[in-house]
């Protein structure tokens, strides 16, 4: 199966995404294979998804809604620049499917503002505001010797 964003498998917190009425808004989802080695140690006995992986489902979808809107003019791929906000409502388990609700709140050249809602089921687990930034490539990683 290809993967709807540039991760490799292992780190893929997208399996669908779908535009909605709105060019501006779209939903992704996630199911949690229960298998997934973050739920090994996270916590042993009493697993669940950790919150920044749950701002990951959020990034991924809005990703995949920015690039949507942009169409053929799309980047490779774009990084998450800013965590605005970001509330978790309640834990979110293993086998679980997490629905991503993303809205294009505002754009500006290299940079995407996104509101994002999670839920599982009917219930809200998770909410926030997230800056997406397009992937320039300038080089060696911050560290890395040339």
């Amino acid at each position: 199966m290809s993967s709807l964003t540039p991760h490799g498998e292992g780190f893929s917190f997208l399996d669908t995404f779908v535009l909605s009425s709105s060019p501006q808004s779209g939903h992704g989802t996630k199911w949690l294979d229960p298998k997934l080695a973050f739920f090994q140690d996270h916590f042993p006995g009493k697993p669940l998804m950790p919150a920044v992986l749950l701002i990951e489902c959020a990034a991924q979808a809005a990703g995949a809604l920015w690039a949507s809107i942009q169409g053929s003019q799309a980047p490779a791929h774009f990084v998450l620049a800013q965590v605005l906000q970001f509330k978790v409502l309640c834990p979110v388990l293993p086998g679980e499917t997490i629905k991503s609700h993303i809205t294009l709140t505002t754009s500006l050249g290299n940079l995407a503002q996104f509101d994002a809602v999670l839920s599982v089921g009917e219930s809200e687990v998770a909410r926030g505001r997230i800056v997406l930034g397009i992937a320039l490539d300038v080089g060696p990683s911050h560290g890395e010797k040339s």
